[in-house]
């Protein structure tokens, strides 16, 4: 009886790192939207301060509503929270460079690489990660997921391998950079909570951006954009930085970093399907087939989050 209790209790546990994964995965796909539709209008520095901004704002007011006691706890130990707030900002920057000066293509299929790097770490540093990177599920669902979003970010047919410049390096950077950043929030979320943790990184993220943006963008931009360009900014961060790494940290939390790295594989093709409906971009057969492919992954990797019952 009390295996079964524990298993059930286990049970709703992995059930609910699995929804805060599908939600994180939700709130990730708008702003690569979102940002599409403001490249146009901003530079990389310029756009990363006023999202840090929407978001730090957002989290903050949150935090202070529903979480005072948390929020005030992980502010009196905030140099504890520099290194991930240095780590997310260098991820920020590089990755943001690398997809404006490279193509689609090559900064989405680097940009998932973090699904191998995320696991390998993990598997280094935490010894209850070790068991579920051996799995064959895990094995398994990983392969067929990055199987899966090779062909909907090939499937476009729009290779140019003319690409692999500095654009290449900087995405390298900047998912390396968020892959340190993922396997080093496990250990803090052991003690801090995750609405109090990305509230403080993305704050002290702007005393990075900040510096960046007088010296090479342009801050004044913002008074010339329309009422719909800044909720479109703002917007997008609040749903990638604020909502998205929120629950992104409660999954890990619940799951680990190991399961939900892979979730990231859904990206390209959620991105698609939004970029479809909102944007009139083309999704093909082959995306759309490669896309079920990686939610098929995924979903066996998930299986390895509930519980067994001896």
């Amino acid at each position: 009886m009390n295996q079964l209790k524990k298993a059930t209790k286990l049970y709703g546990t992995s059930k609910k790192g699995v929804v805060f994964l599908i939600g994180s995965a939700i709130a990730w796909s708008w702003p690569a939207v979102m940002i599409r539709m403001l490249r146009a209008d901003f530079d990389i520095f310029t756009q990363s301060l006023f999202r840090y901004i929407g978001a730090s704002v957002f989290l903050f007011v949150i935090g202070f509503v529903f979480t005072r006691k948390s929020m005030v706890q992980a502010g009196a130990n905030f140099k504890i929270l520099l290194i991930p707030s240095i780590i997310m900002a260098v991820h920020q920057v590089f990755f943001t460079a690398g997809v404006c000066m490279t193509s689609a293509v090559v900064s989405s299929l680097v940009g998932r690489l973090n699904a191998i790097v995320i696991p390998f770490l993990s598997f280094i540093f935490y010894a209850d990660e070790r068991q579920i990177v051996k799995s064959k599920s895990f094995l398994l669902g990983t392969f067929l997921a990055l199987v899966g979003v090779a062909g909907v970010i090939l499937g476009k047919g729009e290779i140019d391998t003319g690409q692999f410049n500095y654009g290449f390096l900087f995405t390298m950077i900047g998912t390396m950079a968020w892959s340190i950043y993922a396997v080093y929030i496990k250990k803090l979320i052991r003690t801090i909570d995750p609405l109090a943790l990305i509230s403080y990184v993305s704050f002290f993220s702007l005393f990075i951006f900040l510096p960046l943006t007088l010296k090479f963008g342009n801050i004044n931009i913002i008074n010339n954009v329309s009422i719909g360009t800044k909720i479109l900014l703002f917007g997008s961060g609040i749903l990638g930085i604020g909502v998205g790494n929120v629950l992104y940290y409660h999954a890990v939390k619940y799951v680990g970093t190991s399961i939900s790295s892979i979730f990231f594989l859904l990206l390209p093709f959620s991105v698609g399907v939004l970029g479809f409906f909102i944007l009139g971009e083309t999704l093909t057969i082959t995306q759309f087939f490669f896309g079920l492919l990686s939610i098929v992954g995924c979903w066996i990797v998930t299986a390895l989050s509930r519980p067994k019952v001896d």
